[in-house]
């Protein structure tokens, strides 16, 4: 690991309390943001130490990160970091706007009240969690989640114009309470091709 920007550089020491989705969540926005570079060894002793817990959750949470792609597992027992490939995160977004734009459709066929989306415009990640709990289907529930964790996660919290990404959740509930199935598809394309620029630009 690189001495300035090695892994946890700058991940402040937490509690040993906190999961391994805590710790993975730690190391996976490293590895979005760059702070962790692609091709870098990460070892359980090195970052149970930066990040003062035990080894076990460390371990967990690698296997977890390993999962979902963005470690490869090495003879050593090390784990190296992937570099992010552009086009699975834009396959990602598109998964995702589809399984949105259901997801709507079908809320909307219930008849379901859509103030809650309203009052999460602003929170962020909030919206999605909402959008997934009026649904009320735990097994699409569960697999938006993961879907949502990591890269749109990671895009949600660094977009530097935060506006934007807003007004485009106001075009959706907009086309939604219109009961209008096209307009709605699009508008969450939209949105998320505006995450899917923070991917693009200046990388």
């Amino acid at each position: 690991m690189s001495e300035d920007k090695g892994a946890g550089a700058s991940m402040k020491q937490i509690d040993t309390v906190q999961t391994k989705d805590y710790i993975a969540r730690a190391i996976r926005q490293e590895i979005l943001s760059g702070r962790i570079k692609a091709g870098e060894e990460l070892t359980q002793e090195d970052l149970a130490e930066t990040m003062g817990v035990s080894r076990m959750p460390i371990r967990e949470a690698l296997q977890t990160l390993a999962q979902e792609g963005f470690l490869l597992r090495l003879p050593n027992r090390h784990m190296q970091v992937v570099a992010l490939n552009k086009e699975e995160i834009a396959g990602t977004f598109s998964l995702l706007a589809a399984m949105e734009t259901e997801i709507l459709r079908q809320i909307v066929d219930a008849g379901k009240d859509l103030t809650i989306l309203e009052e999460k415009l602003t929170k962020g990640i909030e919206f999605h969690f909402a959008l997934a709990n009026l649904l009320g289907n735990v097994y699409i529930k569960q697999i938006h989640s993961k879907l949502i964790e990591g890269y749109v996660e990671y895009a949600i919290e660094s977009i530097k114009d935060k506006e934007m990404p807003v007004s485009a959740l106001r075009e959706i509930i907009t086309a939604a309470k219109n009961n209008n199935e096209l307009e709605m598809s699009n508008a969450v394309k939209a949105y998320y091709k505006i995450y899917a620029k923070v991917f693009t630009v200046g990388r």
